[in-house]
C-alpha cells in the first residue's frame, strides 16, 4: 500500500478545530473506518480492474468522509481595508470578492464506480471504462478519475451535468487531496471560471490568495482585538451580525458614527460586487437609527434605478431584491411610524392594479413586529391566506387582535386560526391572561362548529390542543 495519505485524517482534525473554534457555523465532519482487504477485493472484482493505488490506499484508510460548512450569513470575503497586494508585476490590484462558495470535501467507497458523460461513445470498454467516480458534491455532479490520463495516478475532474463539461481539478488523487486540505475543503461551482486552467486548480491564483488571506484572518481575528470601530466592522464582515456578542461590540459606539464607518468601508472594496442585502443587514443591524438620512435617501424617485443598476443580470429580480431590502432597512433604520407610512404607502401605490397579495405584504412588513400592521390589513386581506397569517404572526398581536380577528368573518378567522398554529410552533405566542386565551379557546371552537373543510377543522383542533398544552405561555 502507497503512503500517501498517512497524516491526512490528522491533518484533517486539525482543519475542523480550527474551523469550529474560529466560529465558522455548521461544520459537519464525518468519517468511516477504511474498508477491509476482502472488501476492496469485491470492489476490484465489480469493477474488474484495480484500482489506482492512490485510491486503494485512500479508502483502506478511511473508507469514507465527508466534511461541510457554510460561511457566516451575511460575511463578505473581501481583503480588508489595510491590506494591498501586487501582482508578479509589482502592479498593485484591484481588491476582489469572492462568492458563491461553500466547504464541501470528501470521498465513499460505496460510490466508487464507472460514469459515462452524456454524448460520450462507450462503444469500446476503454470508454465504459474511462471514468471512475469516488465522491458527489452537493449539486450531484461526480467527482471522478479520469484513467485515461493515466492508469497509476489519473487527474482528478469535476463533471458539470448542467454544461456537459469536465474541469481538470488536480493531476492526480494525492494532489487533489493536499489542495483541498491547504483550502480547507473550499468548494467553488465555477472551478473552470476562476481558477482552473490546463493544469488544475492554481493556488496562487488571485481569488483563492484572496481566499487564503481571507481565511487566515477569520481564523485568527478575535473579537477581543477589535479595539477600534474600523476593526469592529471589519471583523464583524467576516463573522457577520447573529451573535448577540457582536452587536453589543457595538453598543460602545455612536450609530451615525457607525453608518459612516461602514460608508468609508464600501469605499475600500468593490461594494457593487456585494449584494446589497448583505449591506443592509450589516448596517441596519449595527448602526440602527445612524442610518436613518441614507435610509430615507433610498425613497427618493431615482434611487431604486441606481442601485438596481448594479446589477448585471436580472434587473427584475434585482427590482424586487432592493424594494424588499429598502423596506427591512426602513423598519430597522426610521422611526416606526415613518417606517410604516413609507411602506405601506409604496405597497398600495403598486398594487394599485391588482390585489396586494399576502406574501408580498409579508415581505415587506413582517422586520416591523409591530401590531400596527395587523389593523392596516384588516381591510386588505384575501386568499390565499398564508402570507397573511405569516405576518399576523410575526406582527405581535395583541389579545383584543387575536379576539377581534377570531370574531369577524370566516376569511379573518382562518388567517387568525393559522397564525396562532405559526406561533406555536415558532414560539411566538404572546404572554396573556389566562381569561384572554379562555376567551380564545372559546372562539376558536365556535369556529370549529362552522368550518366545512377537513383541513381546517384539523389546524383548529391541533391548535386547540397545543393551547391546552402551553401553560407556560398562561399567566
Amino acid at each position: 500500500m502507497t503512503v500517501h495519505f498517512a497524516q491526512t485524517l490528522e491533518k484533517l482534525e486539525q482543519v475542523v478545530d480550527r474551523l469550529r473554534q474560529s466560529g465558522m457555523p455548521d461544520v459537519v465532519y464525518q468519517w468511516t473506518e477504511g474498508i477491509s482487504t476482502g472488501e476492496l477485493t469485491a470492489l476490484e472484482e465489480r469493477l474488474r480492474m484495480p484500482l489506482p493505488a492512490s485510491l486503494s490506499e485512500l479508502i483502506q484508510r478511511c473508507g469514507s468522509l465527508n466534511l461541510l460548512w457554510c460561511l457566516p450569513p451575511h460575511c463578505i470575503v473581501a481583503d480588508g481595508p489595510e491590506c494591498s497586494y501586487k501582482n508578479s508585476n509589482d502592479l498593485e490590484q484591484e481588491q476582489s470578492i469572492l462568492d458563491d462558495i461553500t466547504g464541501e470535501f470528501g470521498w465513499n467507497h460505496e460510490y466508487i464506480g464507472y460514469f459515462t458523460s452524456y454524448g460520450e461513445d462507450t462503444d469500446s470498454v476503454a470508454d465504459e471504462q474511462r471514468y471512475l467516480i469516488f465522491n458527489y458534491n452537493g449539486a450531484g455532479d461526480p467527482i471522478l478519475l479520469d484513467m485515461a490520463t493515466s492508469t497509476t495516478e489519473p487527474a482528478v475532474f469535476c463533471y458539470h451535468h448542467e454544461l456537459d463539461q469536465f474541469t481538470l481539478l488536480a493531476e492526480n488523487l494525492p494532489a487533489y487531496i493536499d489542495t483541498m486540505l491547504t483550502l480547507h475543503g473550499l468548494w467553488l461551482w465555477d472551478w473552470f471560471k476562476v481558477v482552473a486552467d490546463e493544469h488544475g486548480i492554481q493556488l496562487n491564483s488571485p481569488p483563492l490568495q484572496l481566499w487564503l488571506r481571507w481565511l487566515n484572518m477569520f481564523c485568527t481575528m478575535k473579537l477581543e482585538d477589535a479595539q477600534s470601530l474600523e476593526t469592529l466592522i471589519h471583523y464583524t464582515t467576516m463573522h457577520g451580525v447573529d451573535h448577540p456578542a457582536v452587536l453589543q461590540a457595538f453598543q460602545a459606539y455612536d450609530p451615525k458614527d457607525i453608518f459612516l464607518a461602514w460608508e468609508q468601508h464600501w469605499q475600500n472594496i468593490q461594494h457593487s460586487q456585494v449584494p446589497f442585502s448583505t449591506w443592509a443587514v450589516l448596517v441596519g443591524e449595527t448602526a440602527g437609527m445612524g442610518a436613518a438620512d441614507w435610509v430615507r435617501s433610498l425613497w427618493e424617485p431615482e434611487t431604486a434605478q441606481a442601485w438596481t443598476s448594479l446589477a448585471q443580470n436580472n434587473t427584475l429580480h434585482a427590482k424586487g431584491a432592493f424594494v424588499s431590502t429598502r423596506a427591512y432597512l426602513s423598519a430597522r433604520c426610521l422611526p416606526e411610524q415613518e417606517g410604516l407610512v413609507c411602506v405601506c404607502n409604496h405597497l398600495l401605490q403598486d398594487s394599485a392594479e391588482d390585489k396586494l397579495e399576502g406574501y408580498t405584504a409579508n415581505g415587506q412588513l413582517q422586520h416591523f413586529r409591530s401590531p400596527q400592521i395587523i389593523n392596516w390589513m384588516r381591510d386588505k386581506v384575501n386568499h390565499p391566506v398564508d402570507g397573511w397569517a405569516i405576518l399576523f404572526a410575526h406582527s405581535r398581536p395583541t389579545a383584543e387582535q387575536l379576539i377581534e380577528w377570531l370574531s369577524d368573518s370566516e376569511l379573518h378567522q382562518k388567517i387568525a386560526t393559522e397564525a396562532l398554529d405559526i406561533m406555536i410552533h415558532r414560539d411566538l405566542l404572546p404572554a396573556l391572561e389566562a381569561d384572554a386565551w379562555a376567551n380564545i379557546s372559546d372562539l376558536l371552537l365556535a369556529s370549529l362548529q362552522l368550518v366545512m373543510l377537513k383541513k381546517d377543522k384539523r389546524r383548529i383542533e391541533a391548535v386547540l390542543k397545543q393551547l391546552s398544552d402551553a401553560d407556560s405561555h398562561v399567566q
